[in-house]
């Protein structure tokens, strides 16, 4: 059994331990044929979204398998800003990741743009804090 201290740092830790810096990018302008590829490329559940040299959104796989479902839209033809999710919803790499976990859930979504100082360095998922858990909060049988 861990230790208290080994425990208390462990949900001490903060999102930005936890966060991917490789930010994946799409154009607003892109069709969501080229969004889904480049997801599957780089094995991403999430894209930011450019318009005018900046993030003015988030694409998710969940986005093009609900939204655009739903909607029926063309692939081929309807573009990114269609179907993107905005404004960004983002959080403070110095939060706790409890704080991430607690936004996701509040807000019902799945992916997370983590700022320093205001600029979005990087994206935490529904996956990596799953994984964060299962790695240091093991159940007893």
């Amino acid at each position: 059994m861990p230790d208290s201290d080994d425990l208390e740092e462990k949900l001490l830790s903060a999102v930005g331990d936890l966060m991917s810096r490789e930010i994946r990018t799409v154009a607003a302008d892109a069709t969501l044929r080229e969004a889904s590829r480049l997801m599957g490329k780089h094995n991403v559940g999430s894209l930011l979204v450019l318009g005018g040299g900046q993030y003015i959104g988030i694409l998710t796989d969940t986005d093009l398998a609900r939204k655009g479902l739903a909607q029926g839209v063309n692939p081929e033809k309807d573009r990114v800003q269609s179907l993107m999710s905005s404004p960004i919803i983002t959080i403070d790499s110095h939060r706790l990741v409890e704080e991430a976990r607690a936004l996701m859930k509040g807000k019902g979504i799945r992916h997370l743009a983590v700022n320093e100082e205001g600029k979005i360095v990087g994206l935490i998922s529904l996956g990596d804090l799953i994984r964060y858990y299962a790695a240091n909060f093991k159940m007893s049988e």
